[in-house]
């Protein structure tokens, strides 16, 4: 082979590895693309992630013992101003360490929350036979007998 021969092999084979490195730049990106489609089937578009990921951290005061009134608010699921009225009535307990700013307790709102409960009937029922299973006790009792 004559070095011209050669220098154009060797031209030849410089294209082809061009050619190979611009495919595996090709697969490395179509792999990029391919992620990219699986993430926006899997979550959506990138404005609707970011929409969920807010809805997630303004949720995380969930997980904090202490809440301040809108947190609190949002917590019970009533207005700002509803909170407001129940602690000015009193009727929710409250801290006010400086003075100014109104902090809740979360367990304090659950209680709060789980006020006047209204039974199912087969609760109902439940204790209306204990209540007297109980009243049978205390008469057989009252009696000087033993069960």
């Amino acid at each position: 082979m004559t070095e011209e021969g050669f220098l154009n092999t060797l031209k030849r084979v410089e294209a082809v590895n061009e050619v190979l490195n611009r495919m595996e730049d090709m697969d490395a990106m179509l792999k990029k693309i391919t992620t990219i489609e699986q993430f926006t089937e899997r979550f959506g578009t990138l404005e609707d992630l970011i929409e969920r990921f807010e809805s997630v951290e303004k949720q995380l005061y969930f997980m904090k013992e202490m809440l301040n009134l809108e947190e609190a608010a949002r917590y019970l699921n009533i207005s700002t101003g509803h909170m407001y009225r129940l602690t000015s009535t009193h009727e929710i307990t409250y801290s006010k360490p400086n003075g100014k700013h109104i902090f809740f307790e979360r367990k304090e709102l659950d209680e709060w929350k789980r006020r006047n409960p209204i039974l199912s009937k087969s609760e109902l029922d439940r204790r209306a036979v204990l209540a007297s299973i109980q009243e049978n006790k205390e008469k057989t009792n009252r009696k000087g007998k033993k069960l």
